[in-house]
């Protein structure tokens, strides 16, 4: 890890924003997430481990995503700003 790199993770303030395309045996859904790096590394691997696939995709992806369900927004500031669109 580079010095940038360790800047970023040791500061509790950085907030590190992404898309990401998640499919489980009975959902699909595209994440808006932001939050510090070590707790979206976190929330990905908690979805890893409970058997999702995970792709991470664009900004464009998650304005074009086609959904049937609501759009649901969590606001943990513990973790992160989770925005997901449900197929």
């Amino acid at each position: 890890m580079d010095n940038t790199q360790k800047r970023i993770m040791a500061d509790e303030n950085h907030v590190q924003h992404m898309f990401l395309h998640v499919e489980s045996t009975d959902v699909v859904c595209i994440l808006n997430i932001a939050g510090h790096p070590y707790r979206l590394r976190e929330l990905i691997f908690m979805m890893i481990e409970n058997g999702c696939q995970i792709v991470q995709t664009t900004a464009e992806q998650f304005n074009t995503f086609s959904f049937d369900k609501e759009t649901v927004e969590v606001h943990d500031f513990l973790t992160s700003i989770i925005k997901a669109k449900f197929l």
